[in-house]
């Protein structure tokens, strides 16, 4: 009892900060979980691999990106990938090593009844976009907003078969280009689903992130691993 006693002090004086949750959504081909629900894609093994040279431990949790995201803002050990590097989330993260590039545009299902020739031409169609994603906080701080132009999704697992039960009542998706041609790869039907404008901002840059609160310990031993690799 007396040694029992003596570990949970230690524990409390000298929490362990080896232990952190890694959250992450299904973003192909970034990253996605395959049909064996292993996690896969383009950025995954850099980021894997550059965890287990950090010596930090470490539990990888695939969510809806609204899950993951506030998840890493309210959790002060929980780091999040891929992310847009944007002002507003400028001061809430430690951003640890950017992980890849990407750029967004409009898809439509009826890109004939489309006419985008600015963004501000966007706002007279309803926009299914993901929630509290880099597109949505995009379009939210350009004047688009929930009740007359933004349908906020949760996840984008089933974005395509929601698009396609709902052509009447959707006008507009934003999705990453990347993603989009990801799944006209597996899903040959996608193909009636055009581009129709990319989203002027250039091409933006994916991160690995943390949030502000993580220990210092663990935030040098990961910013070193990624520098490694970053070096190659």
């Amino acid at each position: 009892m007396r040694n029992l006693l003596i570990l949970s002090l230690l524990l409390l004086i000298f929490p362990c900060f080896a232990a952190i949750t890694v959250v992450t959504e299904n973003l192909p081909n970034f990253h996605y979980q395959n049909e064996k629900g292993e996690l896969v894609g383009t950025v995954v093994d850099k980021v894997k691999a550059a965890l287990t040279r950090s010596g930090v431990n470490y539990t990888l949790s695939v969510n809806p990106w609204s899950v993951s995201y506030n998840a890493a803002l309210r959790d002060s050990n929980t780091c999040i990938f891929s992310m847009a590097r944007l002002p507003v989330r400028e001061t809430h993260f430690k951003w640890i090593s950017k992980l890849s590039n990407f750029t967004v545009s409009f898809y439509s299902f009826k890109p004939e009844h489309i006419n985008i020739a600015n963004l501000g031409d966007a706002k007279r169609y309803r926009i299914a976009v993901l929630k509290d994603n880099y597109s949505h906080i995009y379009l939210a701080e350009h004047g688009f907003n929930e009740n007359n132009q933004l349908i906020l999704l949760n996840s984008f697992d089933n974005i395509y078969d929601i698009l396609k039960s709902r052509r009447n009542s959707i006008d507009l998706v934003v999705l990453s280009d990347e993603q989009f041609n990801f799944a006209l790869q597996q899903d040959p039907s996608l193909s009636s689903l055009k581009p129709v404008y990319e989203i002027p901002v250039g091409s933006q840059e994916l991160y690995f992130a943390c949030n502000k609160n993580i220990n210092n310990s663990t935030l040098e031993k990961l910013t070193n691993a990624f520098a490694f690799d970053d070096k190659k």
